[in-house]
């Protein structure tokens, strides 16, 4: 079991370095998708709070249209959620910086095992 933070590469772009809100970002990614999994696929859930390892993987796309497809190809695999900061800080309004994914069986994942990790 693995989950997943997705980041847009132009969210980073405007967060111009500022890793507080990209810890912070990735945080609500995890975590709101694990309460997803929790209300819609319980089993996933479980699963990983009881599991040996809790693999936690961030990635990046190029675009927020990307972000758009990841989140739509796996609405119904497993818990998932957009990020949409409320815009006070860093940008200029509400943006979506990054979709959290899981947690999802390894087999599930094999369309995610693309994404370059975030470096």
């Amino acid at each position: 079991m693995k989950m997943y933070c997705i980041f847009s590469k132009e969210a980073l772009k405007e967060m111009n370095g500022i890793r507080g809100k990209m810890t912070s970002q990735a945080g609500h990614a995890f975590l709101h998708a694990y309460w997803d999994s929790e209300k819609r696929f319980p089993e996933y859930a479980e699963a990983y709070k009881n599991s040996d390892h809790a693999f936690k993987i961030t990635c990046a796309v190029d675009t927020q249209i990307e972000l758009e497809e990841l989140y739509s190809k796996y609405m119904d695999v497993c818990g998932i959620t957009k990020v949409v900061d409320s815009g006070f800080t860093v940008f200029g309004g509400p943006t979506q910086t990054c979709v959290g994914i899981g947690p999802i069986p390894m087999e599930l994942a094999e369309g995610l095992k693309h994404l370059k990790l975030l470096t």
